[in-house]
């Protein structure tokens, strides 16, 4: 083979490599493995319930965040159920007094799984409601929360936190308690 028909391979693999991240991503395929669900119950009497949903998106770092939510509000007093967004757990609002919806941010924008369901969200009186995005970098931070505000406002209206939590390490866990800070 020569040099030109190994880099015509390669070219054609990059950008079939491209095409197969982009449908992924306007697809969310990820939203589909988000089945499962528990219930975390809290040491002693417990203050209220709380419903924490996800989409997990590509890295798991949605997941991640709605696990340390979970736990938050656990430790705050909440029996919590953690469900992915496929899970019928998640369809059932009533007897919540808290709920918290998220998942990653594609293009400025909530995973569509994510989307939907907060457009057939029936927010009960008297519930708080938080939704948070997760986005890998810094620097659109502000940008992903403005995005986030006007696309869940579309369809969500009343007293609503909008978090953008940054997926590093170092600021995973702090965005999730601020968010869940707010909202208790």
């Amino acid at each position: 083979m020569d040099i030109l028909s190994i880099i015509g391979i390669v070219i054609g693999l990059i950008i079939l490599f491209l095409i197969i991240s982009v449908v992924t991503l306007q697809l969310d395929l990820a939203s589909y493995t988000a089945t499962g669900a528990e219930t975390l119950t809290p040491n002693g009497a417990p203050v209220g319930n709380a419903l924490v949903v996800y989409s997990p998106g590509v890295t798991g770092a949605a997941k991640k965040a709605a696990t340390e939510i979970a736990n938050d509000l656990k430790s705050k007093g909440y029996n919590v159920t953690l469900a992915g967004v496929r899970n019928s757990a998640a369809k059932t609002t009533s007897d919540y007094d808290i709920i918290i919806t998220g998942g990653p941010m594609y293009f400025g924008k909530v995973s569509s799984s994510i989307d939907g369901y907060l457009k057939n969200l029936k927010v009960p009186e008297n519930v708080k409601l938080g939704v948070f995005g997760t986005t890998g970098t810094d620097d659109v931070v502000q940008e992903n929360t403005d995005s986030l505000k006007a696309q869940v406002a579309s369809f969500q209206s009343g007293n609503v936190t909008i978090k953008t939590i940054r997926d590093s390490a170092e600021n995973l866990a702090q965005d999730c308690q601020d968010l869940v800070s707010t909202i208790v």
